[in-house]
Parts: structure tokens; C-alpha cells; sequence
């Protein structure tokens, strides 16, 4: 009993190592997939148990997700894209301003130094790390004062 296991996984092994030295197309959902001695544990290579999908992307194993994007986003709530889009242009003072993201500079997007020429709170310079947006009225008549 206790190397139905180990004879699986290795059953799985020949398996993939069959299909990836045909040249006939085999079906992805066919890969890898075992039925253990006991006709009821589905084993994958390298899952530790039943369900286990630690080691792979989870996608297509029943659980209703397409994309990796629906692992982590719920789609009824506003996107971290949408957050940021929403948020307000920040004023700052002079013709370049150092994007760091955070309030924390070791952790995140790296400093991105950006120019303020010809910003508005219209047009706002955005860091292409953050999606921050930034502007100054400091460049109008002629530079900062």
C-alpha cells in the first residue's frame, strides 16, 4: 500500500517522458495525470497529496479560473489599475520630482526622476513604475522660483 504512491509518480514520469519523445501532439490534460493502484488518488508530478497544486498554476484543475489574473483579482471590486488611474495628480514644487512609490525607498518600483516641463494637473507627467501622477506649475514664466 504504501508504494502506490511512488508507483504512480513514476507511472506519471513514463508517461510524460513518452509523450515529449512523440511527435504526435498529446492533449495537455493527459500529461502528467495518473490514476494511483487504489482508483481513487489523482497524482501529478510533484504533489504531495490529493489536490496538492502547489507546484503548478492551478489553472484548468476544476477550480473555474482562466487566467492567472483571476487567481488574485477579484473581477465584482476595482482593480489595482483602476485604483491608480482614479487617484489625484500630485502638485509638487519645482521641475523634477524622484518617483519612488513608496514612503519606504526599499521596497517597490525603483527612484524614476521625471521632469515636470510642460505638466498640468490636466496633463500629468506618470512614473512609468507606479502610475503615479505628477505636475508643477513652477516651469510656467520661465522656471522655478
Amino acid at each position: 500500500m504504501a508504494l502506490a504512491p511512488v508507483r504512480a509518480v513514476a507511472g506519471a514520469q513514463r508517461q510524460l517522458l513518452r509523450a515529449m519523445s512523440s511527435k504526435a501532439p498529446v492533449p495537455v490534460e493527459d500529461v502528467g495525470r495518473m490514476t494511483s493502484e487504489d482508483g481513487v488518488t489523482i497524482l501529478f508530478p510533484a504533489q504531495a497529496f490529493k489536490g496538492d497544486m502547489r507546484s503548478t498554476s492551478g489553472l484548468g484543475f476544476g477550480d473555474n479560473l482562466q487566467t492567472h489574473t483571476d487567481k488574485w483579482l477579484n473581477g465584482s471590486a476595482k482593480s489595482p489599475m483602476q485604483y491608480i488611474q482614479d487617484a489625484p495628480p500630485i502638485k509638487v514644487h519645482g521641475l523634477t520630482v524622484a518617483s519612488t512609490g513608496s514612503d519606504d525607498p526599499a521596497l517597490g518600483a525603483p527612484v524614476e526622476y521625471i521632469c515636470l516641463k510642460g505638466s498640468t494637473k490636466e496633463h500629468p507627467a506618470v512614473c512609468k513604475y507606479t502610475g503615479n501622477k505628477y505636475y508643477s506649475d513652477d516651469w510656467i514664466g520661465g522656471g522655478a522660483h
